[in-house]
Order: structure tokens, then C-alpha cells, then sequence
């Protein structure tokens, strides 16, 4: 406690303690006489000014004498103001380097006139971090939308091109030759997408805009599908494709089915390119922990293998095992980096053992919750086979711009026996809505004169009979949030270009909801497709490789089965016959069917997994 003139009984010199308190303070501390001179300065500001300016003698001196002239001037107008109203909180550029967020209070000096004491904060370090935080906000920002428009301007010229291409490969005119030039084209352009794909989804995990979607799903239904996209590569290199789902694993799970599709396909496509002979394994086991499950998928294969010096770098983005697997196979090296990603962000990893000559084994993880309903149908959200509805005589408004859009949209409805009226961009859309009747509108997102999220926005906002229509948005747009985005706008659907068929009349049979029961297709090749593929509860029987038959089979054959029914008739009923149960056991073999496909085939053990490497 100090007495009544401020000084204490403990302290004989107060002066000498009060200096030698503000001398050791890291913040310059200044006192101003009422015209604005400086007349204290703790050592701090000492040091400051001399850094700053070279004067020691700056006492007497007001900052006119010290600082350029953008600075002097707005200490003194802060000067000013507490002079007039009291105390001031300002930041301030002091000298060449330091940022100060300053504090100003008025002050009795012992002349009896006000003057001025204030402290100089340093935030240099804060203003500078604020700046590059800025600076990679805008670098983040301009990436994005760059991006955003390469990945536009790419897939708006590869849907003419697969578009075309999926339309011609259903001629059953094609002669053989032709008909593998098509395929080197479809090939070619799907690859094409899907390195354009894996730069935008490393985009997204980046921004940390890539979210996980669990939905209910079966596991091996989900692992079946996957395994199936990659025979038709595995015979023609003579692999055999083996799948194994131990006996004890949980099936019916929740978890993003197209996440885990992208990380296994990565890790099969992988196996199977960097093998030439021999096998690439697929073994899949779950672990209860707490009321979770670890799914483990290992991937071996009998291919090149890794030396440990490239193993040490394999995850990293654009990375590969040397320049030549660049040459030779091909590809980004974003696969790999991206399904780690992927798998820690549902709470699991991707680990590697490899040996040169002896192949290598991939250890998938990820979490998932027990399923919310064990039913089939819960299998079904993974992959959703086209419903049994009636599409013929839908009257659908095609808006867009492109003519090559528009024709590629036409030659893939063609078959549906659809009525397609044209036009160019949303302003001719709506015109077209309010002379005419429609089912559908497809409505391209980026149109001149008036876009497709303009028109939209005015469709749903109108009084009028079709304001409630559905709109599928058709863009090339496929930056996080995009979809989110169209139909938050009232978009109904959402179809990404290039468009696929088998996706585009999804959208339309979702959006005009599903038939009345006994309900038929304009394409009756649909009927027989939806009770084929309907996913059932696995049992597993040798019969199981009969499915497999029967899949290629249909693959094979679906142009030819579809010009039969149309001559048999559309009217005439056809019965779906029944199908063995799902597969879980698949095994593939090269250049052409043998006795690998015996119904005598045996199952796989879970013994014949791997151990899991430590993570």
C-alpha cells in the first residue's frame, strides 16, 4: 500500500524502481509534452528509434523529426484525438519494419498541461502471419478456380468424346476391328477422366472439402462389384483374380461405398498392371472394437514388386517407384496418395511390404458402423441398378448450349423413345416451358444469355404449372460442393459430364419416382436386368461361379439382347429367370475361359491372408 504522495515505505528511490521497471519492458513506452515533443522513452523505444532511424538524441524532437511523412502524419491525428476525447487504440506502421498496435492516453504532466503517454505493442509477427495466411487463402482460392475451370474445359470436350463413343460401341454393325478401336477410344477417354478426377480429389482433400458419406451397405456385395470391373484386364493378362470374404466377417456395415470403391479399385488396378503372371489375392476380414469394425482388404500380388528405397516415398503425391514404371504404365502417382488419404480419413491407413521379383501386398483399413438395417436392400445403395419404369413418350427440354452435348444426350436417349425438344440456354428454356408441356428438363449449368442456375432460380421463384418440373443440372462442374450447390438451387438432379448413359437415365427414372407396380421399361433388357441384379444375402455355394458367367455373358451380349426383345416386342412379357446368390468368391483366369471356372471351384480360406504389417 503506497502513501497519500504516491511513494511507498518500502522502497527508499521510486524513481529509480518505476525506470527500472519500464526499462525492462519489451515494448516501447513514450511520454509527449502538450505540443507533441518527445520527452521519455523507456530503453526500448531507445533501441527502436536507433534501428529505425540512427538518432540517439531523440528527446525534444516530435515524430515529424523521426518518420516519413505517411507515418508522422496519423501519429499526430491520433495525437489529436486524445488530446480532444481521451484515450486512443490505433495500429500503426512505425518506421521501416515493426506494425504496433498502439495505446494513447492523455496525461498531467508536472507543468500542470496535458500531454500524452502511450505503449507501442509489437504485432509485427501476427500482421505478418495474417498476410501470408492471405496470401495462401488467395493462392488457395485461385487454385480452386483454376481447377474448377481446367476440369470444365476438359470434360466438356471428353463428353463428345465418350458420349460418341458409347453410342457407337452398341452398333451391332461394328466389325470386330472396329469395334476394338472403340474400345481403345472408350479406354483412352476414361483414363483421361480419371487422372483429371484424382487431381481434383487431391484438390479437395487439401482444402479439406472431401467429406466421408456412410451410408448402409453390404461389404461383400460392395467388394463383389468392385473385383468384377477388373476381370476382363485380369484374363486378358492371364492373372488369376482371386477374392476371398472370410467366413466370420460382418457384412451388412456402414460405410461410404464410393470412397472405398476408389481405394480398392486403386489398389486391384495397381496389382494387376505390375503383374504379368501369376495372381493378385483380395482378402477381407473385419475386427470388432467397441461398436465399431476395422475392415482389413489386403491386395497381394506375384508382380514386380518395390524396392524399400522406393517403398520409403511410394505415398507421396506424384510419386512412383522410378521413372521407368512412369514410362511404362503410366499414370499420375496420385493413386496411391490418395486412397492413404482416403483411409485415414475413415479412420484407417494403407501400408505396404514389397519385395523386388516377389510382388507386393497392400493393407487396406477403414472404420465402419454395424448397418442401421440388415436387409437387401441396404446392399443395394452401394450400386443402384436402373428401376423398371416407363420412359417412353417422356417429353424432355434439353437445354445446352454445345451442339456436341446435345447429341450426345439425344444418341443416349434414342433408345428410351423419348420426345426431345432443343434449345440453346436458359432464356430459350423457358420460353420453350411456357408455350409447351414437359416431364423433364435438362438443364447445362453454363449457357450464354441466360445460364442454367439463372433460369432455374426463375423457374422455381415463378407462379406458374411447371414451376415444381424436375431438373436434372448437366455440368462439368465437379468441384467440392457443386452438387450441393445446384440443388440447393432447386435442381432436382445432378448428372456430371461427361455423361454416362447407364447415369443419365438413372437420374431421369429417380427424379420422375418409380413406376405403379407392374410398371413396365421402354427398354424391356432393363426388366430382366433389375431382377438379375438384385442383391441377395450371401450364401456361398460352388454354384456361386455361374454368376460370374452369367455377368460377362450379359455384358457381352447386351446390344444383341436388346435388338431381340425389341423384334420379339415390347408388349410380349418377359420372365426374369432366377439368379444364384451374390458372389462372393471370384475368380478370373486368361486369355479365355477354363477350367478355373468349374463349379467345383473351392473356397478360399481367410487363412490365406497375409498378417496384417504393423501400422
Amino acid at each position: 500500500m503506497s502513501s497519500n504522495n504516491g511513494t511507498s515505505p518500502l522502497v527508499e528511490n521510486i524513481a529509480e524502481l518505476l525506470q527500472a521497471f519500464l526499462d525492462a519492458l519489451p515494448d516501447p513506452v513514450f511520454i509527449k509534452d502538450e505540443n507533441l515533443n518527445l520527452i521519455y522513452g523507456n530503453a526500448a523505444l531507445d533501441r527502436f528509434i536507433l534501428k529505425a532511424t540512427g538518432m540517439t538524441d531523440y528527446l525534444g524532437h516530435p515524430d515529424r523529426d523521426l518518420y516519413p511523412r505517411e507515418q508522422w502524419e496519423g501519429f499526430e491525428r491520433e495525437d489529436q484525438k486524445v488530446l480532444a476525447k481521451g484515450i486512443s487504440l490505433s495500429e500503426e506502421k512505425i518506421g521501416p519494419e515493426m506494425t504496433a498496435l498502439t495505446k494513447k492516453l492523455p496525461v498531467r504532466l508536472p507543468s500542470g498541461k496535458i500531454g500524452i503517454a502511450g505503449i507501442n505493442f509489437d504485432i509485427t509477427a501476427y500482421k505478418m502471419a495474417e498476410a501470408r495466411a492471405r496470401e495462401t487463402e488467395a493462392a488457395s482460392r485461385a487454385k480452386s478456380q483454376f481447377l474448377a475451370a481446367m476440369s470444365h474445359e476438359i470434360r466438356t470436350p471428353l463428353n463428345g468424346i465418350l458420349g460418341m463413343a458409347q453410342s457407337l460401341i452398341s452398333d451391332p454393325e461394328l466389325t470386330p476391328s472396329q469395334h476394338d478401336k472403340v474400345e481403345i477410344l472408350l479406354d483412352s477417354g476414361r483414363t483421361l477422366l480419371s487422372l483429371v478426377d484424382d487431381v481434383l480429389d487431391l484438390s479437395k482433400i487439401e482444402a479439406g472439402k472431401l467429406a466421408i458419406d456412410a451410408v448402409d451397405g453390404d461389404l461383400r456385395h460392395a467388394v463383389q462389384r468392385i473385383t468384377r470391373l477388373f476381370e476382363p484386364r485380369a484374363r486378358e493378362k492371364g492373372i488369376d483374380l482371386i477374392v476371398s470374404v472370410d467366413d466370420s466377417a460382418s457384412s451388412a456395415l456402414r460405410f461410404d461405398p464410393v470412397r472405398v470403391r476408389q481405394c480398392l479399385s486403386n489398389l486391384i488396378s495397381n496389382a494387376i498392371k505390375f503383374t504379368d503372371a501369376g495372381q493378385v489375392n483380395v482378402c477381407v476380414t473385419t475386427e470388432q472394437e467397441a461398436n465399431h469394425w476395422r475392415v482389413t482388404v489386403q491386395v497381394r500380388d506375384s508382380g514386380i514388386g518395390i524396392s524399400e528405397e522406393a517403398l520409403s516415398g511410394l505415398f507421396a503425391d506424384f510419386s512412383q517407384a522410378d521413372s521407368s514404371t512412369t514410362r511404362r504404365f503410366g499414370g499420375t502417382g496420385l493413386g496411391l496418395s490418395i486412397t492413404r488419404r482416403l483411409a485415414r480419413m475413415m479412420g484407417g491407413d494403407v501400408v505396404a511390404q514389397s519385395e523386388p521379383g516377389k510382388g507386393s501386398t497392400f493393407t487396406l483399413t477403414f472404420m465402419a458402423e454395424p448397418a442401421a438395417l440388415h436387409s437387401p436392400k441396404a446392399a443395394s445403395a452401394e450400386t443402384p441398378v436402373i428401376a423398371a419404369t416407363s420412359l417412353t413418350g417422356l417429353r424432355i427440354l434439353l437445354a445446352d448450349d454445345n451442339r456436341v452435348n446435345r447429341e450426345v444426350v439425344k444418341l443416349f436417349l434414342t433408345p428410351y423413345d423419348v420426345q426431345i425438344t432443343e434449345t440453346e440456354n436458359g432464356q430459350q428454356a423457358l420460353d420453350a416451358l411456357a408455350r409447351g408441356t414437359f416431364d423433364v428438363v435438362l438443364l447445362d449449368v453454363h449457357m450464354p444469355v441466360m445460364d442454367g442456375m439463372e433460369a432455374l432460380a426463375i423457374l422455381r421463384s415463378g407462379d406458374t404449372p411447371y414451376h415444381d418440373i424436375p431438373v436434372i443440372a448437366l455440368t462439368a462442374d465437379a468441384m467440392s460442393g457443386d452438387r450441393e450447390r445446384f440443388l440447393s438451387k432447386g435442381a432436382s438432379g445432378y448428372v456430371t459430364k461427361p455423361i454416362d448413359q447407364g447415369d443419365l437415365v438413372s437420374a431421369i427414372v429417380r427424379v420422375r419416382g418409380r413406376p405403379e407396380p407392374g410398371g413396365r421399361s421402354a427398354d424391356p433388357l432393363q426388366d430382366m436386368l433389375a431382377g438379375l441384379d438384385y442383391p441377395k444375402p450371401h450364401i456361398a455355394s460352388p454354384d456361386d461361379v455361374i454368376d460370374v458367367l452369367r455377368q460377362e455373358w450379359l455384358t457381352s451380349t447386351h446390344t444383341q439382347l436388346r435388338s431381340l426383345i425389341y423384334e420379339l416386342g415390347a408388349e410380349n412379357d418377359i420372365a426374369a429367370p432366377d439368379v444364384p446368390a451374390s458372389l462372393t468368391i471370384v475368380r478370373a483366369r486368361g486369355p479365355s475361359l477354363d477350367s478355373s471356372y468349374s463349379a467345383r471351384l473351392p473356397a478360399i480360406s481367410a487363412s490365406s491372408c497375409a498378417p496384417v504389417p504393423a501400422q
